[in-house]
């Protein structure tokens, strides 16, 4: 009886959701509610799925000489585990899978481009638009082991011009920056 309980539980209970990334800037885009992100905590891996839903999308599969994956279509993961912010990490994924790592240390030190962070990343485009997702071993960024510490924001940059810039809790702005570590908040609460 107790397993029939438990089982109508489960079916009951809402499914996770996933957080809507919202626009940041321009004031206007043609998607609507493109980007979904969640995440989730196993084994001291931080992971992330992206969902990107768009009609077109801006990517080349080789990137030249002085190209970067923010060029063009990518979905991006700040993370941190200072209450201040800083030192924070930020991971990039383009539609063709080519990853980007960042450390910011902050106090007036300059941004580590291009980096070795332990990022291990996946992207499939399919009809529609594309998916991607990020494995972040955290241990190796200095996380304590405390989950509530986790903090962050999900981004993506998409279209041709004029591009569209998306964030789960960046407010809206005539210009985007999304290197603001007031704005982090706990990446756990989209699950």
């Amino acid at each position: 009886m107790k397993l029939l309980i438990v089982a109508a539980l489960l079916i009951a209970a809402p499914a996770a959701s996933a957080c809507d990334l919202t626009l940041v800037a321009p004031a206007r885009s043609v998607l609507k509610k493109p980007v979904q992100a969640k995440a989730s905590l196993g084994d001291d891996i931080l992971t992330v799925r992206y969902s990107v839903s768009s009609p077109s999308l801006n990517a080349r599969k080789v990137l030249g000489r002085r190209q970067f994956p923010y060029m063009f279509d990518v979905v991006e993961l700040f993370v941190t585990f200072s209450e201040t912010g800083f030192p924070y990490f930020e991971f990039e994924v383009s539609p063709f899978n080519q990853p980007f790592q960042v450390k910011i240390p902050g106090g007036g030190r300059p941004r580590q481009e291009g980096v070795e962070l332990g990022l291990v990343s996946t992207a499939a485009i399919r009809p529609g638009g594309w998916n991607a997702e990020m494995k972040i071993p955290l241990k190796q960024l200095g996380w304590d082991g405390d989950p509530k510490t986790i903090r962050g924001n999900f981004y993506a940059v998409l279209e041709r011009a004029p591009r569209s810039y998306w964030s789960s809790f960046l407010p809206k702005a005539k210009k985007p920056n999304f290197h603001q570590p007031r704005f982090f908040q706990p990446l756990l609460q989209c699950v």
